[in-house]
Formats: C-alpha cells, structure tokens, sequence
C-alpha cells in the first residue's frame, strides 16, 4: 500500500523521452476525409501509429487521437487504394 502514492506519482510525471509515443498526445484529431484531401500525411501518421504498437504500454493507455487517427488514417488509405 505504501509504494501506491509513488507508483502513481511516477505515472502522473509522465517521465519518458521526447520521441516517445507520449510526444504525440498533444496532436489534432484528424478524420478520414481529412486524410484524403491531405494524402501526404497518412504515411507519417501510420508511423506514429507502428510506434504506438510496437511499445509496450497496456492499448488502453493509448491516446484515444491517436487511435482515432489512426483508424481514420488507415481508412483514407483502403479508399485511396480503391479510387485508383
């Protein structure tokens, strides 16, 4: 009971690395639409996304943006792929 205080204190700090998945939290939330008029930033936010998957955070910590745009990213890309 006595390292709860500080076990919630660490995860309150935030403590981690600018290029970690965390750095991206603060990103707009984007909808598909928005990724079809913008095409070229659907590659970069699948990248964030591989970061997001492949750390080892529990997926509900994830920010609920980035699953958001990630989703809405990797959408405007199947529709991308079947207009062409």
């Amino acid at each position: 009971m006595r390292a709860a205080p500080v076990i919630i204190a660490f995860l309150l700090a935030g403590c981690g690395t600018s290029d970690s998945p965390d750095a991206q939290t603060d990103m707009p939330s984007r909808t598909w639409r928005y990724y079809v008029a913008h095409p070229a930033e659907i590659e970069p936010m699948q990248n964030i996304c591989r970061k997001w998957s492949g750390s080892n955070a529990p997926a509900g910590l994830e920010p609920a943006v980035v699953v958001t745009n990630c989703r809405a990213a990797a959408f405007a890309r199947s529709q991308l792929q079947l207009g062409k």
